[in-house]
């Protein structure tokens, strides 16, 4: 019972060590990791990339003018993959970015 409880409490140092560690702690590797398959995920899937920009083009609604209102939700609709792709595409958007941003890296 001792040795488990020895195991699990050296387990336990060493991982929230690391977790602190500001360079390669396993929560910023965590991060880096879930952030570069959500984005991955994103960009092959056509149904999500779909709903995510009718999702987007939600914020077309605060356009005053209706019809300018419309060609913004056409818009952000047909082209959402353009847009991300060129949004991931500038510096300070990696995944590394974000998760430094957040406090993991």
């Amino acid at each position: 019972m001792f040795l488990r409880l020895l195991i699990l409490t050296a387990v336990y140092v060493h991982v929230y060590a690391d977790a602190n560690d500001a360079n390669n702690g396993i929560s910023c590797s965590f991060c880096r990791a879930g952030l570069a398959s959500m984005t991955a995920t994103i960009q092959s899937n056509p149904d999500l990339m779909g709903q995510l920009g009718d999702t987007i083009s939600q914020g077309c609604d605060q356009v005053p003018n209706e019809l300018q209102r419309r060609a913004c939700r056409i818009t952000l609709d047909d082209n959402f993959p353009l847009f991300l792709q060129n949004f991931l595409q500038q510096p300070g958007t990696t995944s590394g970015d974000f998760c430094k941003d957040m406090g993991y890296c």
